[in-house]
């Protein structure tokens, strides 16, 4: 079945990470999303990430199973995993957005959902709240 698909996911980096390293990861990433036929988004807050990854159905589970191991970051959650018709991110292997805390209050839904106590907790089964998010961020940023 070559069902095309996307997942959505936040984690936590083990440390904050610098201008380098993020944009290190980033020529990482997207040089192999390209080989991969993988687009998507990666959002970056004070430590946190949040991701869309978008592709063939076995691509994509393959990418977050891989995801999930890297030793770069903890707490990995999925929030949602679904099919879809065609991508948000066609054109982009991993497009990507520092944002800054002053940022991030301004979109609806975002500096909540990652500075409660417990945000692990707080961001299971919560897919409204991950498509307003993801949402709002296009319409604000």
């Amino acid at each position: 079945m070559y069902e095309l698909i996307h997942i959505v996911y936040v984690s936590f980096a083990k440390r904050n990470l610098s201008e380098k390293e993020l944009h290190d990861l980033l020529q990482e990433i997207r040089a192999k999303n390209h080989a991969r036929d993988v687009t998507g988004l990666l959002l970056y807050n004070d430590g946190s990430f949040i991701q869309v990854i978008e592709g063939m159905r076995k691509t994509i589970q393959h990418l977050f199973n891989t995801i999930e191991k890297d030793s770069r970051h903890t707490n990995v959650v999925k929030l949602l995993e679904e099919p879809i018709d065609k991508r948000a991110f066609p054109d982009w292997s991993m497009g990507f957005q520092r944002i800054s805390s002053e940022q991030s209050s301004n979109i609806p839904g975002f500096s909540d959902f990652f500075q409660r106590e417990k945000p692990v907790e707080t961001i299971r089964a919560s897919t409204q709240q991950v498509v307003y998010l993801l949402d709002s961020f296009r319409k604000y940023t």
